[in-house]
């Protein structure tokens, strides 16, 4: 018998078995359905988390200014009105870290909440003072106006990030150019709106979005170094020279290595103080790709079992149709059939009911996947990969699972068959 011919009998058996081949299939629907929802939630949340990282940059090292636990003494205790703490990174640390080798450049900012004025609208709001490359360095782009300039060093001028934007302007005021906002008892003019499209957040920052940014030189020479609080009668007057260094190296493969000398210099430089923090984003990435390649192991894993219990299924269905059809068996062989020929009919139902069953079940787990994403509001990705891989486990399951069937088929004795019959 040709194979066009066999092909037509396999798929004209299972068309006259409609419910029969749809139950057979659950397994294998459900089963591949399962894998491509899982990968596809599993990956968009890789892809997402993977992106937040790379976006703070892979060839930077970004240190931060904390404020360091008391040791050794109680404020409570102390008699005076007024306490003075200086801690954090300092210029003498910029210095020292910009001459290491391997640091290309230091980007610097300093952080403080003010309180924002425009109108009838007051916000408590980050205001930085930044130096003139941290617009690259933050991997932030300018969506309107222009970025802080040299002779804005000592000017009153300012960027907006974009969430401070649409807090301080409404809707209906497209240009905000040139507004003033006030900034305690400062008046600033907009130059410029900032947005940072992939979300970044650096340590001891936030996102760009968030904040208003003017230049260091006027964030010094206008609000200072100090901050001063007052909590119970007791004035606090913190000294904090920077609060972030976005550091930049020239070769990322000895990244990790220029970290463990910055941490070691400031270490002994802030006498074992711990008033300061480390992020080497490269190292993060590397973590989270290790972890995220596990969790698509384990996922991929569970889906598996749930494709060999389908094709467990499958077989014993198939066994059972073996047993029913002994008699058009029987016959089949009496008129001249080979056992190939029996071999090749029974697999091949088995691979269409295996394929058709991967096909309904790669468009269900499409359709979770958008489902997930829609009312979850989580990040999936799909990939043709994932749906051709779908497709050929569930060929070869196919294959697998129905060789015994099959084989089992064509030992059927024609005489014996028909005299039972």
């Amino acid at each position: 018998m040709k194979l066009r011919d066999q092909l037509w009998l396999s798929f004209h058996n299972l068309m006259l078995h409609k419910i029969r081949s749809v139950l057979t299939s659950l397994g294998i629907i459900f089963g591949v359905g399962s894998v491509i929802a899982m990968l596809s939630i599993s990956e968009g949340a890789k892809r997402e988390a993977l992106a937040q990282i790379e976006s703070m940059g892979v060839d930077k090292i970004l240190l931060s200014t904390r404020k360091p636990p008391p040791v050794g003494k109680d404020v409570s205790e102390n008699t005076t009105n007024s306490n003075l703490e200086t801690y954090g990174l300092t210029e003498v640390d910029r210095l020292h870290i910009l001459h290491m080798d391997n640091v290309k450049s230091i980007s610097t900012a300093r952080n403080s909440r003010k309180s924002i004025l425009r109108g009838t609208t007051q916000l408590d709001v980050a205001l930085f003072g930044v130096t003139l490359d941290f617009l690259s360095e933050s991997r932030s782009e300018i969506v309107q106006g222009r970025w802080l300039s040299p002779i804005d060093r000592d000017r009153n001028v300012c960027v907006l990030g974009m969430n401070a934007r649409r807090s301080l302007f409404s809707i209906q005021e497209r240009n905000v150019l040139g507004k003033v906002v006030g900034i305690e008892d400062n008046a600033f003019v907009v130059v410029g709106v900032l947005e940072n499209q992939k979300g970044t957040t650096i340590e001891g920052m936030g996102s760009p979005n968030n904040g208003i940014f003017i230049s260091r030189d006027a964030s010094d020479a206008i609000y200072g170094k100090m901050s001063v609080q007052r909590i119970s009668g007791r004035t606090s007057i913190e000294v904090v020279e920077y609060d972030t260094f976005i550091v930049k190296v020239l070769d990322v493969s000895y990244i990790d290595f220029t970290a463990k000398r910055i941490a070691a210099y400031l270490t002994k430089k802030h006498n074992s103080v711990k008033d300061w923090e480390m992020v080497v984003p490269l190292d993060i990435l590397k973590q989270r790709e290790q972890t995220q390649n596990i969790f698509t192991i384990v996922m991929s894993s569970i889906a598996g079992i749930s494709l060999l219990v389908g094709g467990i299924g499958i077989m014993n269905i198939m066994l059972a149709n073996v047993y029913e059809r002994r008699k058009e068996i029987g016959t089949r062989r009496a008129l001249g059939a080979q056992k190939g020929d029996i071999i090749r009919q029974f697999l091949f139902e088995t691979i269409f009911l295996t394929s058709i069953g991967g096909s309904i079940g790669v468009s269900i787990g499409l359709l979770i996947a958008k489902i997930v994403t829609r009312y979850a509001n989580w990040p999936v990705a799909f990939s043709v990969w994932f749906i051709i891989l779908a497709l050929l486990i569930s060929a070869v399951i196919g294959i697998i699972f129905g060789t015994y069937p099959a084989w089992k088929a064509a030992q059927q004795n024609p005489i014996d068959v028909l005299r039972a019959e």
